[in-house]
């Protein structure tokens, strides 16, 4: 499931950023890139919208920032990677370096809880973000999360 909400321009690896904002941007153009988001102001607007509700750097060196918005053609997901740890701090004390951005249409409640779903269930395992942190390319992040998602789901 999750991988198959990621499009070609769907994983930036080695963003050289520390601001979260910057990232968060980089992601919504992938996805705009991709064709599931129209309108990346309008898109980032709710995300900033989510993220004053509180933070979405979940820990683990993970952030995992999402919104329903009218911006959004179809259900998809990017992931970014930065060379250095962000400057915003998670609640156990860690920055992160890995963003998964979900971007679901408004009002599709079922397809945001579902996805948030997996990915917390395939993010949790360490071995899993190790090997999302060491990926050479996005083919190695797509293998990674494909068989994560194939152990999970067994």
């Amino acid at each position: 499931m999750i991988g198959e909400l990621m499009g070609p321009n769907g994983i930036i690896l080695d963003l050289e950023v520390r601001e979260k904002e910057r990232v968060l941007r980089t992601l919504a153009e992938g996805l705009r890139a991709d064709g599931a988001v129209s309108d990346v102001e309008e898109f980032l607007a709710h995300v900033a919208q989510r993220e004053a509700q509180g933070t979405t750097s979940v820990g683990h060196g993970l952030a995992i920032p999402h919104a329903k918005s009218s911006a959004v053609v179809r259900p998809a997901l990017a992931m970014g990677r930065t060379r250095e740890e962000i400057q915003e701090e998670a609640l156990d004390g860690t920055r992160p370096r890995l963003f998964f951005m979900i971007a679901v249409p408004q009002g599709d409640d079922s397809s945001h809880l579902k996805v948030l779903s997996s990915l917390a269930r395939l993010v949790m395992h360490q071995e899993v973000r190790e090997g999302l942190l060491s990926a050479k390319n996005p083919e190695e992040v797509r293998r990674i999360i494909s068989e994560a998602e194939g152990l999970i789901s067994c």
